[in-house]
């Protein structure tokens, strides 16, 4: 109960913040131990970012974590790192956050939609997509909204190239961009689908509900067996046949390019995302303040948030 109040208060404190500060930057929080934390990326193993509710933004030098300034208090959904002095992050109400290497800024969209994916193939060509279909990008000066063809909800984007981008979200939505335009591509089974990523443009796995895990080849999509039925939120590989996908009640899953087998994970709560440097460098994220490490052997959870 005690918890409980505290997450309470902690929650109100920041939105007192906000109407105190904005839109000037707002103060690194003070992490409580139950941050929900729903997006995660990197440049490398000492250089890690995490992003999350009412604004949440913590950095991870290979030894502690330091929550960040910035400026808002919206919930944060994703980021993506090019390097230490490129990050975008995405989030609701169209919020979108750049990290220039010296300060976080927030740009302007020109949308209020919730955002809840973001990826790029540089600093200068990027996608967010959320509610509503919808689809911005930035071209190095401006985001502006392009079309996607569809009004379901779209949860994740990845691409191999410029010309090479997918996007996926719910009621088995699946969008494919050849460096032209956004065209609808069919799949063999009906799903939400939260999380993608590949290898390469012929080597693609997509994830969803109900323990779905779909695999491209360059041809056609086919399901997999993935041996679970929970829900699917993220995938991320160091190649082909090294693939983890996190999802709900602690699942995360590992793919050796034979087989799907569930590792051993000390947690039971959602887990919302991941991200690795290698094999050995494995990082996991999720409600209740998930942060965890995976070494090449066993996941061990790593420092609380350091407080400034």
């Amino acid at each position: 109960m005690l918890n409980k109040i505290f997450a309470i208060l902690s929650r109100l404190a920041v939105l007192l913040l906000y109407s105190l500060f904005s839109p000037a930057v707002l103060p690194a929080r003070d992490f409580s131990p139950g941050t929900e934390w729903t997006g995660i990326s990197g440049s490398a193993s000492n250089d890690l970012i995490v992003v999350g509710e009412y604004g949440a933004i913590s950095r991870f030098n290979g030894t502690r974590w330091s929550p960040v300034e910035n400026q808002t208090a919206t919930w944060l959904s994703a980021v993506f790192q090019f390097s230490s002095h490129a990050i975008f992050a995405a989030g609701y109400n169209g919020v979108i956050l750049h990290f220039n290497g010296t300060r976080w800024e927030k740009m302007e969209t020109g949308i209020t939609n919730d955002l809840n994916g973001i990826w790029g193939s540089s600093p200068e060509n990027i996608y967010a997509v959320g509610d509503r279909g919808t689809i911005v990008h930035y071209d190095g000066i401006r985001w502006s909204v392009v079309s996607s063809g569809t009004e379901n909800l779209l949860f994740n984007i990845w691409g191999s190239s410029p010309a090479d981008v997918y996007a996926c979200g719910g009621r088995s939505t699946l969008l494919h961009f050849n460096g032209q335009v956004w065209q609808r591509v069919l799949l063999p089974k009906e799903s939400h689908y939260v999380g993608i990523w590949g290898s390469r443009s012929d080597d693609l796995f997509l994830v969803g509900d109900a323990g779905v895990i779909l695999h491209f080849d360059g041809s056609s999509w086919s399901p997999m067996d993935s041996g679970v039925t929970d829900l699917l939120r993220a995938v991320w590989g160091s190649s082909g046949e090294d693939v983890y996908v996190t999802g709900d009640n602690g699942m995360i899953l590992r793919y050796n390019g034979n087989r799907w087998k569930r590792m051993a994970f000390p947690y039971q709560d959602p887990i919302r995302g991941i991200w690795g440097k290698d094999s050995n460098h494995l990082f996991a994220i999720g409600d209740g303040g998930t942060i965890f490490h995976y070494n090449g052997i066993r996941w061990k959870s790593l420092f609380k948030p350091e407080k400034k």
